[in-house]
């Protein structure tokens, strides 16, 4: 929070401890951030110690504490004892924290983090079962970099095994679809080898000799999948740019085919008390790691010696730890299992361990989505479905169509990621469109509803920003709105520390919220506090503009 108000709520808490030390009065704890007021005592621990009720205890502290020096207002809740502090006397300070340039933002960590998101199979166009893992990928970088971290973003590339020797195969034999996107183009391709795959017999025999040849690092195979794979890729990425998801760099399994590294992880992994060989293949045996079943057996070679996908997985997490001090994997609730079999297999190596965030599946509302059952609805076609929604609803604006559009792109895809950021990752939601379109609710349109009115006022205003001079006493909703602000670096290190991505939106819900009750309980221009309301309505958009830039959402002047 703000420097001032902790120092403040600092002062008051020290004091309310010696007022009851002196007079022997028993410790209660104190809620420094509660729904009303400033600070709250609660007083239902005191209540069997000086055999009253709760209540009663309230009251005895409200008279205890009224005088407190920067304590402004004290009242009883039930078993509470909410404080308001004086904000009278303090605001010209927090604001003075709240102005300052760099107000939110983490100091330097001096630490990088690399931060792998997406790394879907480059097979095809993203589907919306997995929307979350950019978004939410993304986001966190964007939330670690605020905060003080030095973040690069990295999407590894599944370019070689059976899919990405299919797809190979699929381009090479046969055409693609009319769709002028390359993905969507190839995927034709890919569907047209899968299924001659798994009904042709001759099919399947250059399939998977490919596959061998690859994973036994013959250097033309590998070129050819890491071809076939950067064409579908270029599709894909150009949907990830469109998403404002994009990762900074690609890194291609492929490579740790060629340049040895899966050999080498191979060679060491032989070398661990865990190895078993069985059948010319080798395992690393996890019957006293807490392994259930079958998984006890961590394959990480062929019977005819060739690597598997996790043993290249491991080749690419001791590559990310030559490079960077910190990783950090953005995965699906299906990769838990792999994830704990990957760091066990890291300890064997004497490695560092990537942390992990875990995320659910977004459902739509038919249901779950479902390839075998035709359910599978593309990234492209939503984002184009919610950007066109949104050009919809602004047909009424006076703008000319290319300023429409430009907003509609913005309000559309800021409005996918901002439904999908509000929940927490590891629960599963349903996503649809008009809940995240909506101009009432918890939504990006309403948070930049609120951005643009800010926009408006300081516009209409028109002038610099002038200092703050206090001519009458603030009200409620001026004190409100000040609270949240003050909360935002609170926010900021509490999310990066717990990777709590969901309090970014939250946050950003009650600052627009409040920030619309106090338009409309307070006359900014022309006002006895004109200077105190300027400087409100013009930190409020920095710090909502700022909060939006960390979800990867455009703040517009007008909507």
């Amino acid at each position: 929070m703000s420097r001032t108000l902790k120092e403040a709520k600092d002062s008051v808490i020290l004091n309310i401890k010696q007022i009851f030390k002196d007079n022997n009065f028993p410790k209660l704890p104190i809620d420094e951030d509660p729904i009303q007021g400033d600070l709250s005592i609660i007083c239902f621990p005191g209540a069997q110690v000086l055999k009253k009720s709760p209540e009663e205890v309230a009251n005895d502290v409200s008279s205890l504490v009224s005088n407190i020096k920067l304590v402004k207002k004290v009242s009883v809740v039930k078993a509470f004892c909410n404080i308001v502090l004086d904000w009278d006397s303090l605001v010209l300070n927090v604001f003075n924290d709240i102005l300052k340039d760099d107000y939110g933002k983490g100091i330097s960590k001096n630490e990088s983090i690399l931060v792998e998101h997406t790394s879907a199979n480059a097979t095809g166009p993203f589907h919306m079962g997995r929307a979350r893992n950019p978004i939410i990928g993304d986001s966190i970088a964007r939330l670690l970099r605020y905060n003080g971290y030095d973040v690069s973003t990295e999407y590894y590339v599944n370019d070689t095994g059976r899919q990405a020797a299919t797809v190979a195969y699929g381009i090479k034999n046969y055409e693609g679809s009319d769709s002028e996107k390359e993905d969507h183009k190839l995927v034709e391709c890919y569907r047209q080898a899968s299924d001659a795959l798994k009904n042709s017999d001759e099919v399947k025999s250059q399939i998977y000799e490919k596959m061998e040849l690859i994973e036994s690092g013959d250097k033309d195979a590998l070129a050819e999948v890491k071809s076939a794979a950067g064409m579908m890729l270029s599709g894909m990425r150009s949907s990830l740019k469109r998403l404002n998801a994009e990762a900074d760099s690609y890194f291609h399994e492929s490579d740790l085919i060629l340049d040895d590294s899966v050999n080498k992880v191979i060679a060491s992994l032989k070398m661990s008390d865990l190895c078993v060989e069985e059948e010319g293949a080798f395992y690393l045996d996890l019957e006293g790691k807490n392994i259930a079943g079958r998984n006890q057996k961590f394959f990480f070679t062929r019977n005819n010696g060739l690597s598997l996908y996790t043993t290249r997985d491991i080749a690419y997490h001791l590559n990310k730890f030559e490079r960077f001090p910190r990783a950090l994997n953005i995965l699906g609730e299906d990769h838990k299992l792999q994830s704990t079999l990957l760091n066990i297999a890291l300890d064997e190596l004497d490695s560092s361990k990537p942390d992990n965030l875990f995320y659910s599946f977004v459902n739509l509302p038919g249901g779950k989505m479902s390839t075998r059952a035709g359910r599978v609805v593309y990234l492209d076609d939503m984002m184009e479905k919610i950007v066109q929604a949104s050009l919809e609803r602004l047909k009424e604006v006076d703008m000319d169509s290319e300023q429409k559009n430009i907003l509609a792109e913005k309000i559309g895809i800021g409005s996918l990621r901002y439904n999908i950021l509000k929940v927490q990752p590891e629960k599963g939601f349903t996503f649809n469109v008009d809940d995240a379109l909506s101009i009432q609710g918890d939504s990006a349109p309403f948070a930049m509803y609120s951005h643009a009115r800010m926009y408006s006022i300081l516009n209409k205003y028109g002038g610099n920003i002038p200092e703050i001079e206090m001519e009458g006493d603030l009200v409620e909703s001026e004190i409100d709105l000040i609270r949240i602000m003050a909360k935002w670096p609170q926010i900021v290190e509490l999310s990066a520390t717990k990777l709590a991505i969901h309090n970014i939106p939250n946050y950003i819900h009650q600052l627009s919220s409040q920030f619309n009750i106090f338009y409309r309980d307070c006359k900014v221009i022309g006002e006895v506090n004109e200077s105190l309301r300027i400087n409100l309505v013009f930190s409020a958009k920095r710090v909502l503009f700022e909060a939006l830039g960390i979800m990867g959402i455009d703040a517009p002047e007008r909507m």
